[in-house]
């Protein structure tokens, strides 16, 4: 059972599964997030030259793979999602095998109905008001923006998009969406930011009513000004992670299906 999980609050919940998938097919599992020294916990594992894989939660924070990566070797292959560009190219350098697995296609699709209907969720706990009839913006317009947009039509939101691809632009219209004028962010109850840039900034934050909910599921350090919003009393999430909150088991089996091909087929590395 979950609730009984030795693991703290926080833990990336969808790791614990996919750990289990991994192990009852045979692999040796270490679960990075509790712990971090690779210390072992069956005495087997150090008597045999089988690799073992590394789990990192997503995302993996800079202070856990700072203490993680003096730990790893060339028995080691390191298992995460949205993998920094120092941490890979640490893992090039000291011949550590990685698999990068939100960059198999079909994972970052099926991650990104998880990431929607977390996204959602926290907007229905943060606001006052239905979501029903509420005028929603959507920032960015790729794999997650696209879900999130589709869902919050379905709940009868009046659905905004701002992107500045005019491919995407087009896409949204076909859809039936509004896109962002300069004017419409004060008209706006909810916004959603998927895009990893500063785009809500203090000269947007402004034009903002005072009870706007900012719900920001961009990577790290998302694209919100989190300090400006505080100092105008304005409610903004920084929401990474969901899939591993709300929907950990069926966000691991959709992993596990994907690395199992990979990991058949013995590939132990994606660059």
């Amino acid at each position: 059972m979950i609730s009984d999980s030795p693991f703290p609050a926080d833990f990336d919940r969808r790791q614990k599964y996919l750990g289990e998938y991994l192990t009852q097919n045979g692999y040796y599992v270490i679960l990075a997030e509790s712990a971090p020294d690779l210390e072992l916990e069956v005495a087997s594992y150090a008597e045999t030259d089988a690799k073992k894989l590394v789990l990192l939660p997503v995302p993996a924070s800079a202070a856990l793979l700072k203490k993680l990566s003096p730990n790893l070797n060339s028995c080691h292959i390191v298992l995460g999602g949205n993998l920094s560009e120092d941490f890979t190219a640490f893992c090039q350098k000291s011949g550590i095998a990685y698999i990068d697995y939100m960059k198999f296609p079909a994972v970052a699709i099926e991650n990104a109905v998880a990431t929607a209907e977390g996204a959602i969720s926290q907007a229905i706990c943060s606001s006052d008001i239905n979501l029903h009839q509420s005028n929603v913006l959507v920032i960015g317009f790729g794999k997650c923006g696209e879900i999130l947009a589709d869902k919050l039509s379905g709940l009868k939101c009046h659905v905004f998009i701002s992107t500045r691809n005019e491919e995407a632009q087009a896409r949204a219209k076909s859809y039936g969406y509004q896109l962002l004028s300069d004017t419409s962010y004060s008209e706006m109850d909810i916004i959603f930011n998927t895009a990893p840039a500063p785009v809500l900034h203090a000269e947007i934050i402004d034009r903002l009513q005072p009870d706007t909910i900012i719900i920001d599921i961009a990577s790290r350090p998302g694209g919100t000004d989190f300090n400006y919003c505080a100092q105008k009393g304005i409610v903004a999430k920084h929401c990474p992670g969901l899939p591993g909150k709300y929907s950990p088991k069926t966000s691991a089996q959709i992993i596990y299906r994907q690395l199992q091909k990979v990991l058949q087929s013995n590939v132990t590395s994606q660059k």
